[in-house]
């Protein structure tokens, strides 16, 4: 197991978001957290990323408590990709990446050969190797985050959190990011708004909805259009192809 949520309370403003949340990221494995606008979703991976502190509860990384694992610790084992439209830098895309490269040196440490060799490795990984020299300010929303992922790589790291990632992209750019990340084979944990994707992508879902998990298991344990109905107020139908889950919501 990589990492485990147990527990897990967070206040912002005073005011309960999370309450007792438990959730397990297991080695290979790729999880989904879903759930309405609110519920809770992006607040949780804050605090396992450490962005929100935890009120109550605790969350391991490799057994090992959060609160004893450094920084740079944290950063050599865990990389997040957030939104896009976090990141405003006016650098080189290349600079950019070679940021992913800070938790494997020292303080004053310049970028080495073997740093270089990463950062371009990674930038082509997303298809981005071309923009290299390119002013990321003046990327589109989609290149920004396929660069962003590249520096998420640039980490080499085990494990990657992805806090809804694909808002404000075309859909052509959802799938190439997750495509991206599916194919690495790691440890992923990712919160999600689009069902479909969820379906597609997870193999294992947790749904939150007024800072609880309330339910949990394989997209088609999770994705029946009755529990859709009760959690998103909204009728659909669920098709199943062979591996896969579609949803088609009705008017």
């Amino acid at each position: 197991m990589k990492i485990e949520a147990i527990d897990v309370s967070i206040e912002l403003n005073k005011k309960l978001i999370v309450s007792n949340a438990n959730l397990k990221l297991e080695k290979g494995k790729f999880v989904g957290i879903i759930g309405p606008n609110g519920s809770g979703k992006s607040t949780l991976l804050k605090g396992i990323y450490r962005t929100n502190k935890i009120k109550s509860g605790k969350v391991l990384i490799n057994g090992k408590n959060l609160n004893d694992i450094s920084i740079k610790e944290f950063s050599k084992i865990v990389g997040v990709l957030g939104q896009f439209n976090n990141v405003a830098f006016d650098i080189p895309v290349l600079q950019m990446v070679l940021m992913g490269r800070n938790p494997h040196k020292g303080l004053l440490e310049s970028d080495s050969k073997k740093d270089l060799d990463i950062a371009l490795k990674a930038l082509e990984k997303v298809g981005m190797l071309d923009a290299k020299n390119k002013s990321f300010f003046n990327l589109s929303g989609g290149e920004k985050q396929r660069v962003l992922l590249a520096r998420v790589l640039a980490q080499e790291v085990d494990i990657l959190i992805l806090d809804e990632p694909t808002n404000h992209l075309d859909i052509q750019y959802q799938i190439q990011i997750l495509n991206i990340v599916k194919e690495l084979k790691g440890s992923v944990i990712v919160a999600l708004h689009d069902l479909n994707l969820a379906a597609m992508y997870c193999d294992y879902i947790y749904v939150m909805n007024k800072g609880n998990i309330i339910k949990e298991g394989t997209p088609k344990e999770v994705l029946t259009k009755e529990f859709i109905k009760e959690v998103y107020k909204v009728d659909c139908k669920v098709y199943e192809e062979e591996e896969s889950l579609y949803i088609r919501f009705k008017k």
